[in-house]
Formats: C-alpha cells, sequence, structure tokens
C-alpha cells in the first residue's frame, strides 16, 4: 500500500503563494462582492464629513450616549433623510420611547412623516406597549420573546423593501440575559439578518456604567462597523453636546470631539 509523500517546506511555500496570486486576480478583477466604497449618506449636516461621505452600505452601526444627548433625534433623521432625500426606505422600532413622542418630535423640526408613512416610504413599530386582550401593557423585558422581533423585522425588510433600519434602545432586549455571551450572539444574528437584506442600520444604546464601557453591556461595539458617541458636558450655566466617531471600519474618521446643536430642523455637526 502507497502513502501519500509528504510534501516538504519548499512545496508548501509554493502552494501558499499560489493561493496568494489566485486572491490578488480575484480582487484585481472586482468578483470580490461587497465595494466598501459604497456609502449611505446619513443626510445630517456635518456629520458624513466626518466619515467620508457617509456609513457603508449594509453595514450595523452603534450610537451610544448619556440620556439627553440626542440619539433618538439622529436616529429618527437619519431615517427621515434617508426615505425624504435619498428615496431610501426606513423602520425604525422603538422599545422605550412611543410612537407619539417620536411623532411629536418630528413635527416640531417641520418633518413631514405622516406623508411618508403614506408612500410606505417610513414605518414606525412601537414595541413599548404589549396587547393583552383588550388592554395594553409595558413591555416586560424580562419575558420578551425575541422570536417575533425577528418575524417583524425580516417581514418588514422585505416586503417594505426597507433600506435603513433603527432599533432604539436595543439595551432593553437584552435587560432579561445576564450572559453577556448571550447578547453578543443575539445582536449578531439580528445584524446579520439586516446585512443579509443590504440594510445599513443602527442600533441604539447607552453608555456604559464601567469607566471604560462606551456600551451598555460592554460588547454592542465588537458586532459593529462603526460606534457614534454622543455625549453632553455642563459649561458654566449652559449644557453642551458632543459628538465623536469612536470606531469606523473600512474608512478614514475625523479623530476627536466635535460640538453637536439641536436646531429647528434637526442635528447639525459645528465645525
Amino acid at each position: 500500500m502507497s502513502r501519500k509523500k509528504k510534501p516538504n517546506g519548499d512545496t508548501l511555500l509554493d502552494e501558499l503563494r499560489r493561493r496568494a496570486k489566485v486572491f490578488e486576480s480575484e480582487v484585481e478583477g472586482e468578483t470580490v462582492p461587497q465595494d466598501l466604497s459604497e456609502r449611505t449618506p446619513t443626510g445630517i449636516k456635518g456629520f458624513d464629513e466626518l466619515i467620508q461621505g457617509g456609513l457603508i452600505k449594509g453595514e450595523t452601526y452603534i450610537i451610544s450616549g448619556v440620556s439627553g444627548a440626542g440619539k433618538s433625534i439622529f436616529s429618527l433623521e437619519y431615517l427621515y433623510r434617508g426615505a425624504s432625500q435619498y428615496g431610501e426606505p426606513g423602520l425604525y422600532v422603538t422599545f422605550e420611547e412611543t410612537m407619539q413622542s417620536l411623532l411629536r418630535n418630528g413635527r416640531n423640526f417641520g418633518w413631514n412623516l405622516g406623508d411618508l408613512f403614506k408612500k410606505k416610504k417610513l414605518m414606525l413599530v412601537d414595541f413599548t406597549l404589549v396587547t393583552v386582550g383588550d388592554k395594553a401593557l409595558s413591555l416586560n423585558p424580562e419575558a420578551f420573546n425575541l422570536d417575533g422581533l425577528y418575524v417583524t423585522l425580516e417581514t418588514a425588510v422585505r416586503e417594505l423593501g426597507i433600506k435603513r433600519v433603527v432599533l432604539d434602545p436595543i439595551s432593553v432586549l437584552f435587560l432579561q440575559y445576564p450572559n453577556t455571551g448571550v447578547i453578543r450572539r443575539e445582536l449578531n444574528i439580528i445584524s446579520s439578518m439586516l446585512r443579509k437584506n443590504n440594510c445599513t442600520s443602527i442600533f441604539v444604546t447607552e453608555t456604559g456604567n464601567e469607566p471604560n464601557h462606551i456600551t451598555r453591556f460592554g460588547v454592542e461595539e465588537y458586532l459593529a462597523n462603526g460606534v457614534i458617541v454622543l455625549y453632553w458636558e455642563s459649561e458654566n450655566d449652559k449644557r453642551s453636546r458632543y459628538i465623536e466617531v469612536f470606531k469606523m471600519r473600512g474608512t478614514a474618521h475625523y479623530m476627536g470631539r466635535r460640538r453637536l446643536s439641536i436646531t429647528n430642523d434637526g442635528i447639525s455637526v459645528i465645525y
């Protein structure tokens, strides 16, 4: 019975070199499926300039920050600008702030959300209340079933052609899980489904209590393509808001913080 000869070091090295050349030719021939230069502009004044023109299409991003920093307004404007200026239908799933509050925010900025609803360019899903019979109960995060969320998301994304998604805040979903490994796995499942459907998504969370945690559970940032942090600081007798691109894969970005202002027509990053 003959045995295969074990390849020597030179043979292995030649094989590695051959495979490297094949990979190089695939890149040169543009057979790589994802074009990292394709962007999704947020439409938020002054922000896209920080990240070379916009978010990378089809990826997931984290917006983290303290209460009152402007996370929900940033996320809602991202969807509004996408639907009204770029023709990209958006889906906003809220777990904490009510739909009425979001609609009121839109009116305050002069955004015609109602028209976008009618044209099916924008969809709001309110998970803050769960209907049981004829009663509406507050969402109980300890008993919330993620399967219902998966089905709702995927159905809406496919049937309405959704291209922009916001989940606000994702931390509410995972209070029932003490194991951060489980949280990371579940977030990855949601993110993978959205990526498969070419959605550019924003997951909203809070800044963690630990000094080095920029997110609630300390794992959210690992699955995201980028992390944007919003915060405010007291300066004399007023409160000033700031924005910082903490992480952004696949693109150069501005390093450092910028002032953020909430104006009559939305958010503006000040230079």
